[in-house]
């Protein structure tokens, strides 16, 4: 018999597999990485959005209706994966479902997956430096997801499986302010 980790970590494959299957089918696998990542985080961010889908008062009827107004745009696929997880009640199964999804996903595309947030847009020729760079240590191709966030002041965060190198205005601001507290 599986243990509890083990069982949930069985049933993120499952569940990673069948939607990567769907977005081979559609084209969409790194489209739905990003989306996958956006669902994630809403559901970590939410309480609410929590208590609501696994809430068992709450109609199925209802829960469907709930997902479909939060993440209007988001693919059909993915959209349906998640109804069936929160139907049978594996909402926690989700950010493991993410990296196994991940990891099949760069399998299937032969790239490694960097997530790069700046303050702006990247261009082109930064772009093309990153992946470079990355593509050289890493030994494979890179796919980049792009994330703006103007928090950061400037500067740049990259990261991948788990690893960040955070090279922000706001995260080194954030360095001294710290060192200067303890010293004075």
């Amino acid at each position: 018999m599986k243990t509890g980790a083990a069982h949930i970590r069985a049933k993120a494959v499952v569940y990673a597999r069948v939607l990567l299957e769907a977005a081979q089918a559609s084209d969409q696998v790194f489209a739905l990485t990003g989306e996958l990542a956006e669902l994630l985080a809403a559901v970590r961010g939410s309480l609410e959005l929590r208590n609501a889908l696994t809430e068992t008062t709450v109609s199925e009827q209802t829960k469907k209706a709930i997902i479909a107004e939060l993440f209007t745009g988001f693919a059909p696929e993915l959209l349906t994966s998640f109804e069936v997880m929160v139907e049978r009640g594996d909402l926690a199964v989700l950010p493991r479902m993410y990296e196994s999804y991940v990891d099949l996903a760069e399998e299937a595309l032969g790239a490694t997956i960097l997530d790069v947030t700046t303050v702006v847009p990247l261009d082109d020729e930064l772009r093309e430096q990153i992946r470079g760079k990355y593509s050289s240590q890493l030994g494979r191709g890179v796919l980049l997801r792009e994330h703006i966030d103007p928090e950061l002041i400037g500067g740049i965060i990259l990261s991948t499986h788990g690893r960040r190198i955070d090279a922000s205005v706001s995260s080194q601001l954030e360095h001294a302010r710290h060192m200067l507290s303890k010293t004075y």
